[in-house]
């Protein structure tokens, strides 16, 4: 009987911590940055993974942008603020503690760059199904946000891309 106790009491140390803003943004990390760097052609956004850990409301609306031909809300990948990404430098991931946040968290993430330097980025997270999710991700480092919530530049985006293809 305390054996049973015992195992159950860490099965839920083992699944409280797996719950945590920082798991889940580490988690997130290590499976996207080695997903980005494997060069797979498969569009993430579609994966089970990424419905695990990023919020239903970001994915539709990054899909919504892909979508569009010739945009500039995304300029590069919203979660990581680049272009490329190395392997090598996938070690250098770093997460902070998360601080509460308007009914959420928020918390740095240091991603390894090139020549050993790291990019600087701040997660916001929120409860969704009773897990942790990410839902905006800014780049701290360069003061910038690619700002997919903007319903208005979604809109411009697509009445440009509509006269483009008309052309």
């Amino acid at each position: 009987m305390r054996a049973l106790l015992l195992v159950s009491l860490l099965l839920m140390g083992i699944t409280t911590h797996a719950q945590t803003p920082e798991a889940t943004v580490r988690d997130f990390y290590h499976f996207y940055l080695t997903d980005f760097v494997s060069d797979s052609h498969e569009n993430p956004l579609n994966s089970a993974k990424m419905q695990h850990y990023v919020a239903k409301e970001t994915l539709t609306r990054l899909k919504a942008i892909q979508d569009i031909d010739e945009q500039e809300i995304v300029e590069a990948d919203y979660f990581t603020y680049c272009q490329d990404y190395a392997a090598e430098w996938v070690p250098a991931l770093d997460v902070g503690t998360a601080r509460d946040d308007a009914g959420g968290k928020v918390l740095d993430v240091w991603l390894g760059i090139q020549d050993g330097k790291k990019l600087k980025l701040r997660d916001y997270l929120r409860k969704e199904d009773g897990t942790w999710k990410i839902y905006r991700v800014v780049d701290v480092s360069n003061g910038y946000e690619q700002n997919i919530f903007d319903d208005q530049a979604i809109s411009a985006a697509r009445a440009q891309a509509a006269t483009l293809s008309q052309h």
